[in-house]
């Protein structure tokens, strides 16, 4: 069955190029700026910021243009009959705001935008699934209703070096920072529905692997359960985990999807770790 529906994301779901040519997903790009070079999310090894930031190197990002998104939207209308923008979470950036103004620019009903309430791992998941609920033939408003349903059944659960990198974007308190700071606590924080926390503090690696697995084992409960690990410098710390999350058995996928999105791992800092997990 013919899809009727075209999407619309920014770079920071980590969809790559292969899929989004697929299935036909327009990517709208945000920019990541390294001491004087400008960098466009997606079209960059992601180790360039990682090293960077290793450096001490200043790293900025930018959102889309609202015109980014208009030809963006322009394209999928020449294509379907309506058009879904799905966008990182609000409260991490303002480029659901450049969304809708590109929607005001193309000036169409059959555009809608919505934030995904997520990042890294999470949206990307969710915008797979939408695509496909699309592709069985679904309506753009059966899928506004699945849509909701899949951002309240994920979240985000992950772990830096430093929560300082978070409280200096506007993304943490600053009591809650110093609070996890103490005694080389490593923090564990969850984002949920757009809304972050911190929630745990563990002393070393065996323990925030303890609690993920665990977090795991929780959902479990409601059914299968799918696991998708991202890091910024953490690559053998997400092997260790992927193992030790796989021994839960056959009703946990679980999977590797490499350095998160440089615009992530600048607002994240080093030392990020995390696992987005969902029921089926």
């Amino acid at each position: 069955m013919e899809r009727k529906i075209g999407l619309v994301v920014d770079s920071t779901f980590g969809l790559s190029k292969e899929y989004a040519k697929e299935h036909q997903i327009v990517v709208v790009p945000l920019k990541v700026m390294i001491g004087s070079s400008e960098y466009v999310d997606g079209e960059f090894d992601p180790d360039v910021a990682v090293k960077a930031m290793q450096n001490h190197q200043d790293i900025k990002t930018s959102q889309p243009s609202p015109e980014l998104f208009m030809k963006a939207y322009e394209k999928q209308l020449e294509r379907f009959e309506e058009v879904l923008c799905l966008t990182l979470s609000k409260t991490l950036s303002g480029t659901i705001n450049s969304a809708n103004l590109g929607l005001t620019l193309v000036d169409s009903k059959h555009v809608h935008v919505v934030d995904t309430q997520q990042t890294i791992s999470g949206s990307g998941y969710i915008a797979k699934k939408m695509i496909e609920y699309f592709d069985e033939g679904h309506t753009l408003e059966e899928g506004l209703v699945y849509l909701d349903e899949l951002i309240k059944k994920g979240s985000l659960i992950f772990t830096v070096n430093d929560l300082q990198t978070l409280v200096k974007g506007g993304r943490l308190s600053r009591v809650q920072a110093v609070i996890g700071n103490i005694l080389k606590i490593k923090p564990i924080l969850r984002f949920r529905q757009g809304v972050l926390d911190l929630e745990h503090k563990v002393r070393n690696y065996d323990n925030i692997y303890l609690y993920l697995v665990n977090e795991v084992k929780k959902l479990l409960e409601f059914g299968k359960v799918v696991v998708f690990i991202s890091y910024v410098d953490r690559s053998t710390e997400a092997k260790v985990l992927e193992h030790q999350i796989y021994q839960l058995g056959e009703n946990v996928s679980v999977s590797i999807t490499g350095v998160i999105s440089p615009v992530i791992s600048a607002h994240i800092g080093l030392g990020g770790l995390s696992i987005y997990i969902a029921t089926e």
